[in-house]
């Protein structure tokens, strides 16, 4: 058996506490008591609860992201994308809904994502530099996703993921189509 890590203690001390409370109730000391460590110690690994918040979903999307191009589509991904918040549905629908603001947990993890695919299309199609008109649809699509994500979690949702995942698709900017849909008809 593995030793969870100090941010994995933190992280399953969140899921904890946050299946009886909204998460924006949920406070530091709270949330060190319940796993036996100290605010400090928090500290030392995040800035705040967001950050935290973030760093749960992070870790699942950066995994879903590992074949991406090398087996899996971009469908794929974004199929795998929404299952995470589909396969801990009550967790993610207390994030969305008491977690908002500027640092919140959407906003963080949608600036990862961006930062995750900007890294793959500049990795992948040799730019050192994203053009800016690629990076302007790259985000304005990812942050169009997210709300579309946050919507469908919270409204409990009408479709499947990989039903939401073919409209994203379907939904890219023409400029994105020949970066992230290489192994795909694309003449949609």
């Amino acid at each position: 058996m593995n030793r969870q890590t100090t941010k994995e203690l933190l992280a399953q001390s969140l899921r904890t506490l946050a299946m009886s409370k909204p998460a924006d109730k949920i406070t530091i000391r709270e949330l060190t008591r319940n796993c036996n460590l100290t605010s400090p110690t928090f500290y030392n690994h995040f800035r705040d609860k967001y950050e935290l918040m973030a760093w749960i979903y992070n870790r699942e999307v950066e995994d879903a992201l590992k074949n991406f191009g090398d087996g899996d589509t971009f469908e794929d991904v974004a199929c795998r994308w929404m299952e995470i918040v589909q396969d801990d549905e009550n967790f993610y629908r207390n994030l969305l809904k008491n977690a908002v603001g500027q640092n919140s947990f959407r906003y963080t993890t949608n600036d990862h994502a961006i930062d995750l695919l900007a890294a793959w299309i500049r990795i992948h199609h040799g730019f050192n530099e994203l053009p800016p008109t690629i990076f302007f649809c790259l985000r304005f699509y990812m942050r169009a996703l997210s709300e579309t994500v946050n919507d469908w979690c919270l409204e409990r949702r009408n479709c499947s993921p990989r039903q939401m995942a073919k409209f994203f698709v379907d939904a890219m900017p023409a400029p994105l189509k020949p970066l992230l849909l290489q192994n795909t008809d694309i003449d949609n």
